[in-house]
């Protein structure tokens, strides 16, 4: 029975994530990355392939020499500091050790091997130009069309839904770069970053060849046309139908046809690519406004004028008396304070506004007086309790909410206010102390009688004791 969770942690180690989960992780993932390439990289050793440990903790030795992500914080000798990465790569899971006779050795199984490209591949994120990836979807519709290759059919679909992905992809990637680049305060960090990270990487290396030799549109007729006539076909339906069964559900013939139909789905989404471009075109037209308008802001702003002024008083200190650059008063009152102060202006008087006075009416005196007596009665403080209970207990241990009379507000306020605290008697034990309203009762017990009740004029409900508690 298969779950709807990936099985993760039943492929690879679950302390495989703690170095990159550590306060040092970004050092961690370098020496990790830099011993990949050394030792099991391109022209080295292949995934599974065994070095001898002392190899391996030498090449840990020449790395930290050659770049040490720690330099001197751990204060220990390089040695030292290469056996404890190698431990704690070891303990992970990212390098494995098998024991051949008396030698240890050590490799990198190739599952994790596996792993480490595809987090490599993430890391580096290069531009897809899915418009190949249209063709390939057409040329495997045809082969599944003539009957030969009934496979492709699933790898069409997993290819049509990684090119709208990439489409939505790259509208996000452009929100990312604006938004990192509105970050930059200088127009310099900010106009390097635009034509490097988002002209460059972005609108060149991908968007421009999306929008012509490689756009998607140029297959896409001829992949939903296959895709129906295959979906129509009875005999080609049957036919893929049957090959998911055989090798993917263990002849399973309803999660078959539920497989082949959202992959048919997928492929159909193709005929959406165009509203998709269409949002991308919109966000590209609002990354050049924003990035306009900030170019704009930044030639104009209040900041760059005290730059050029600076550099302008600079220049005058250099100008002969006379010179047309300067103005026609003599003796540098240009740049004195005189020539630079800023006019009078005449300040406005003070006046503080009159607080007026109102006396109040008897009649809104007695209104004030009743909701003040009103809130005081609603008001059930612990004492007001332990008389209203006192008053109906008497001399008894016990007595039941049947026993209770209710004469007044207070009474009533008293009365709700037992019935809140019978229902908090389940409350956990370490958590009584912390409930107000059980403070309220420290000297009773009060909780429900089962199956009881108490009917009053005013209200029903679960039967509720009172136990006087034993000084």
């Amino acid at each position: 029975m298969e779950t709807s969770t990936p099985p993760l942690f039943e492929r690879i180690p679950e302390d495989l994530f703690r170095p990159l989960a550590a306060n040092n992780n970004r050092r961690y993932w370098d020496l990790l990355s830099r011993l990949m390439a050394e030792m099991w990289g391109e022209g080295g050793r292949s995934p599974g392939e065994e070095a001898p440990k002392p190899v391996v903790i030498r090449t840990i030795e020449f790395l930290l020499v050659a770049d040490d992500p720690w330099g001197e914080e751990l204060g220990s000798g390089v040695n030292t500091r290469a056996h404890n990465a190698y431990t704690v790569l070891s303990g992970s899971g990212w390098l494995s050790e098998r024991r051949r006779g008396v030698i240890e050795h050590v490799t990198v199984r190739p599952i994790i091997a596996r792993f480490f490209t595809l987090l490599s591949d993430f890391a580096y994120h290069q531009p897809e130009f899915i418009g190949g990836q249209v063709h390939a979807i057409c040329v495997s519709l045809r082969e599944v069309a003539k009957g030969t290759a009934p496979q492709l059919y699933t790898v069409a679909a997993k290819h049509s839904k990684q090119c709208l992905a990439h489409i939505a992809n790259t509208g996000c990637r452009i929100q990312d770069v604006m938004d990192e680049l509105l970050t930059k305060t200088s127009a310099k960090e900010f106009t390097q970053g635009f034509f490097e990270h988002y002209i460059d990487k972005v609108f060149i290396a991908d968007y421009s060849d999306l929008r012509t030799n490689n756009h998607p549109l140029q297959f896409r007729s001829e992949v939903i046309k296959l895709t129906l006539q295959l979906q129509h076909d009875a005999e080609a339906r049957q036919s893929l139908i049957g090959w998911y069964a055989q090798k993917l559900t263990g002849n399973d013939f309803l999660r078959a046809e539920s497989l082949y139909e959202r992959d048919t789905r997928q492929l159909l989404r193709l005929r959406e690519v165009e509203e998709h471009l269409h949002r991308l075109d919109e966000e590209i037209r609002v990354a050049y406004q924003r990035a306009l308008a900030l170019f704009e802001y930044k030639l104009r702003s209040p900041g760059n004028f005290d730059r050029l002024i600076h550099q302008a008083i600079n220049a005058t200190r250099d100008l002969p008396e006379g010179h047309i650059a300067l103005p026609g008063v003599s003796g540098f009152y240009h740049a004195s304070g005189v020539g630079l102060a800023k006019p009078r202006a005449a300040q406005r008087e003070q006046r503080s506004t009159p607080v007026e006075k109102e006396q109040p009416t008897i009649q809104e005196l007695a209104m004030e007086a009743l909701r003040q007596k009103m809130n005081a009665d609603r008001n059930i403080t612990p004492v007001k309790l332990a008389q209203y209970v006192a008053r109906h207990l008497g001399k008894r241990q016990v007595i039941r909410s049947d026993d209770l009379s209710i004469e007044s507000i207070i009474d009533l306020c008293c009365y709700q206010k037992l019935l809140l605290i019978a229902s908090r008697d389940s409350c956990p034990p370490d958590k009584r102390s912390d409930d107000p309203h059980l403070q309220m009762v420290q000297g009773m017990h009060v909780s429900f009688v089962p199956e009881a009740v108490t009917r009053n004029e005013y209200m029903e409900h679960q039967q509720f004791v009172i136990r006087a508690r034993s000084v």
